[in-house]
């Protein structure tokens, strides 16, 4: 996620994340607080096929978590945490680990609320952290119609506040808008001005990646054991192991690697493989 625009992630404590989170509009549920170990990877493939627009929020032993989908992709992943919060790959993966201990809910949304909920974490600040005293509500509000604004403008009262979101200058989710603003911390978050990247792809990608250095840890590990024990023999043998083996499984990968060394060399060597690929790099 771009540091220059990740809305009040910040500048806002994760506890008054989490109950902006709380107050999203929730008239058109999908199901509600249902186990969290519901959310399978097949349920999430459901999701994504059916191109689904909205929101989940979940409740962790430790915290509250959020998910935004936009026709399916996965927009935004955030997680509280005790020490913090966590954004994008991270937060999905460690919320999906930690969500059979927990509840969780999801809302359909209507496509224009999307940016709206966005501008919260992955928005461009207008302003932040205003004395509302300092401001001409009415002056304002009228700016933002004018201009077509899409965002957020929010109040911080320290871990409780209020939200009002807009689209085009128009409000979003209630047509209450603040009539005054007298205490607390006055932020203005303009919507994302691209859609932002597919979570999915990005943890495929990831996947890709994590599994190619593992296939390629394996591949170094094997070379060391084969010098060691054949000497000048190791290339050729190398070069054959890699036209016999598959490279797409790690594990299939590292237990065919072990079987081989094991058959044609001795216990010993594949022992070694194994120490090998274990040692912190």
């Amino acid at each position: 996620m771009d540091t220059a625009s990740r809305g009040l992630l910040d500048t806002v404590s994760p506890a008054l994340l989490a109950y902006l989170f709380g107050f999203l509009p929730q008239n058109d549920p999908l199901t509600e607080w249902v186990p969290g170990e519901l959310l399978t990877p097949e349920f999430v493939q459901r999701l994504r096929e059916s191109q689904f627009t909205g929101f989940a929020l979940a409740k962790l032993p430790k915290g509250h978590g959020l998910l935004v989908f936009y026709k399916g992709r996965l927009l935004e992943a955030w997680r509280q945490e005790p020490q913090g919060y966590e954004a994008g790959t991270t937060a999905y993966r460690n919320l999906m680990a930690e969500l059979a201990l927990g509840g969780l809910s999801l809302y359909k949304l209507r496509l224009e609320g999307i940016p709206c909920l966005l501008a919260l974490t992955q928005g461009s600040p207008r302003f932040l952290a205003v004395a509302p005293r300092s401001l001409q509500l009415e002056t304002l509000l009228d700016s933002l119609r004018q201009e077509h604004f899409s965002g957020a403008l929010v109040v911080e009262d320290g871990s409780a506040g209020r939200a009002w979101y807009f689209y085009r200058g128009q409000p979003v989710f209630s047509p209450d808008l603040p009539r005054d603003l007298r205490e607390g911390r006055v932020h203005l978050l303009q919507s994302p001005g691209k859609a932002p990247q597919d979570l999915f792809e990005v943890l495929q990608r990831e996947e890709e990646e994590r599994r190619r250095q593992q296939s390629d840890r394996m591949w170094e590990s094997v070379e060391q054991v084969l010098r060691e024990y054949m000497g000048r023999g190791a290339a050729g043998a190398l070069e054959r192991l890699r036209k016999s083996l598959p490279e797409e499984n790690p594990e299939l990968l590292r237990q065919g690697l072990a079987r081989w060394l094991t058959q044609t060399l001795e216990p010993g060597a594949a022992k070694l493989f194994e120490q090998l690929i274990q040692r912190p790099r």
